[in-house]
């Protein structure tokens, strides 16, 4: 009798597993799927520019003709997010402004005092990001 209790166990777990394994393939494409997605961002994107503080992007916007998109590392921050570079190498502006000369191009730094932040200091120099 307790030969015939042990087979029906490793049956039902048996068939237990095959189930959770079945389950794990069938959704399978749509987890690969959403997981390719959520990682996925356009290297040349308006959106790095709108995320930028309202006075930072209101300078940028100024200095360029839409569309207007911009590279990863366009804007860094540094020590707390109290100063941010910007890297006008990593900036296109529809063809109109050109930021660079051979290889030096523009780059300007941000401070951030009382909430807001001010420019600080705009220079040229090489891209060696």
């Amino acid at each position: 009798m307790k030969g015939a209790g042990m087979w029906s166990f490793d049956k039902h777990f048996s068939a237990t597993a095959v189930g959770i394994v079945l389950l794990l393939f069938c959704n399978q494409p749509r987890a690969v799927a959403r997981a390719s997605q959520v990682g996925h961002d356009d290297p040349w994107n308006p959106e790095h520019i709108e995320h930028l503080p309202p006075e930072v992007r209101n300078a940028v916007v100024r200095m360029c003709r839409d569309p207007l998109r911009a590279g990863h590392y366009f804007a860094t921050y540094f020590d707390n997010s109290r100063l941010m570079k910007l890297h006008f190498e990593h900036l296109h502006c529809d063809g109109q402004a050109i930021f660079c000369r051979g290889d030096i191009c523009l780059h300007q730094e941000y401070v951030s005092t009382g909430g807001h932040y001010r420019l600080m200091k705009s220079y040229y120099d090489r891209n060696n990001d």
